[in-house]
Order: structure tokens, then sequence, then C-alpha cells
């Protein structure tokens, strides 16, 4: 069975006054998902969002993996260039053992320059702390002391308490999507992880650069495949409930972050993108059937070990409906997969 995971939204509105109800709401979120079969449940990062959203996401994976008992938990991904490599190091080795080994490390480079003004951390140092940071937490966590020639922190005699739950650590995947994320994700990562927006024929291409990357480094590749899902009765429900879906990906559009391909050629602005456009081999989107169906077409066009799916966005569905759309998922879709 192809296990597949869970990624929340985790803003609130711009005052955030219902911070405490959106915690709530994701714990809710993750026991379901863990009843109806779902294998993990991950979160994002950013910083000074306008819509209070989340930041620490080891620390709401903890959260979660207390309230758990079988699911992994983690993050998907952290923004590796803006922490203390030790400090991280404890954290995810605490949250590690309070699991008993359910927590997976996905890390990237970041590329919002919020991110980064809020840490004060140079945007152009991003690769470099990244590649330290992975190195770093392998040594760390074996709970032995050990020495690191770091160009941005002094790492001399350091030994991190405790170990990790996991024998040489959590799984670390690397996010990747031009050629030099790749490479690093095939030489330094445990996986990759990819993006949830660019259309079949461009995750595909991705996916043949990391697998002859990790293949080149000696590493057996590890592919989890990002996507947002709208899930409902049947295709008409899931076009009346697209709106916040779509909402996020008109934002990607409008921002760069959509490749061209042949699917948006006749796009002009993100204004013009539609549900239908979005969907095409490129969003997980109908009844169970098709959803299925869907998933089934990337299984046998990428080969993917991991599904990562978030089924809501920001401007909604609310929490009941979100979570009718788990249970129909992990009901209807999960064991036939």
């Amino acid at each position: 069975m192809l296990p597949v995971g869970y990624f929340p939204c985790t803003q609130d509105a711009p005052d955030g006054k219902n911070s405490a109800g959106v915690i709530e709401e994701l714990i809710e979120q993750a026991e379901l998902c863990e009843q109806v079969g779902f294998d993990g449940f991950f979160f994002t990062e950013h910083h000074q969002q306008q819509d209070s959203y989340l930041p620490a996401p080891v620390l709401l994976a903890g959260m979660i993996g207390v309230r758990t008992r079988r699911i992994k938990v983690g993050t998907c991904v952290l923004l590796a260039p803006l922490y203390h490599p030790i400090r991280l190091a404890e954290d995810i080795a605490v949250v590690d053992q309070a699991t008993r080994g359910r927590m997976v490390a996905a890390v990237g480079i970041g590329y919002q320059p919020p991110d980064f003004d809020a840490f004060g951390v140079p945007l152009t140092q991003r690769a470099g702390r990244t590649e330290e940071c992975v190195e770093i937490l392998r040594q760390a966590w074996t709970g032995e002391p050990f020495s690191y020639p770091s160009r941005y922190h002094k790492i001399d005699n350091v030994r991190v308490t405790p170990p990790a739950y996991q024998a040489g650590g959590p799984p670390i995947w690397l996010a990747g999507w031009v050629p030099a994320g790749l490479e690093r994700a095939g030489r330094m990562g445990d996986g990759w992880i990819a993006d949830p927006i660019q259309s079949l024929p461009v995750i595909k291409d991705y996916a043949r650069q990391y697998r002859d990357e990790a293949r080149k480094h000696g590493r057996k590749p590890f592919i989890v495949l990002m996507r947002d899902c709208v899930i409902g009765d049947d295709w008409q429900a899931c076009v009346a409930k697209s709106g916040p879906t779509m909402t996020t990906h008109r934002w990607y559009m409008h921002y760069g972050a959509y490749v061209r391909d042949d699917y948006i050629k006749d796009v002009k602005t993100a204004e013009d993108l539609s549900f239908e456009v979005a969907a095409r081999d490129r969003l997980i989107a109908g009844s169970p059937a098709q959803c299925l169906e869907q998933l089934q077409m990337w299984k046998e066009e990428i080969q993917p070990d991991y599904v990562m799916l978030r089924m809501r966005q920001p401007g909604g569905p609310p929490q009941a409906e979100a979570l009718a759309d788990i249970r129909l998922f992990g009901e209807k879709v999960i064991p036939n997969l």
C-alpha cells in the first residue's frame, strides 16, 4: 500500500485571536487521520505572515505526536537556514524520543525574504547553511561529542542529549525544485520531497533528475509526492468547493511559482486559471474513485514512495467539512491504494 500523509493548513485570521482554536482543530484532524488510515501528519513553516501562520513546525509535530500513537509526525518543510543546528537537533531528538521514533525531518532552504528577515539571516547563505545543518544533525543525533568546522556557528566538542530514538536519527527529506536542489537531495537526503503545485510532466522530470543524483551518490531514491486534494461525492461537488484551493493556486501562479507547461499555455493571467485546468495532472480532485484513479496514474508515472496531501486552504473548507473530507479519503481511497 502506498502510504499517505497529511499536511494541514496552519493559518488563522490576521489578528491571530483564534490561534488556540486552530491548534485544537489541528489536533482533531490528526486524531482522525490516524483513525482512518493516514500514515503521517506534517507541518510547513513560514514567518511574519499576515494570517498569523503558526511558525513552529517541530513544536507542532511534538504536540501531535503525544496525541497520537501510530502515525508519523514531522515537517514538510522546516526552513533549515533559520536555525542553530544544535538547538534544532535537540528539539527534533526530543520529539523523536517522545514519539518512540515517529519523527521525520523534511527540510528546505527557503525562498521568502520575510522568513529570513525575521532572523537576520542573509538569503544568500541559505544553501550553505542548509547543507551544514543536515551534516550537523546527523552527527548530533548519535549522542556522541563532536566538532564541526562551521562557517556560521561555533561547534566545538558538543554533545546533544538525548540521542535520537531512531538509530542514526530521523529520516531527513530534502526539498528541491531546481537542479541544484535536486542534486543536493540526491547527494545528502534520505528522500526528496516534491513541491505541491507543478504538473505531471514537470514533476516527472524532477524525479528523473533526483533519482540520477541519488544513484550517483550511492543513495537509494525515496520520493515524496506532495499534492493538493479536493475530494467530494462527485465532480460537481468538488467544483463547488474548489474556491479556496484555486485562491491558493492563483496566488502561486501570480508570483511565478508555476512552471510554464502545455496545460497552462493559453492561461494569460492567474485570474484566468480555472479549476478544470489546475486539476488536470496537477491536483488530486474528484470523487473517491476519481482520486484513486489519479493517484494510480501518479504511481505509474512517478513511482513515489510516499504521498502527502493538503485538503484544506486558508480560505476553507470549515473544520466540519475538512474532517468529512479526511474521513472520505481515508475510508474510500487509502484502502485501495
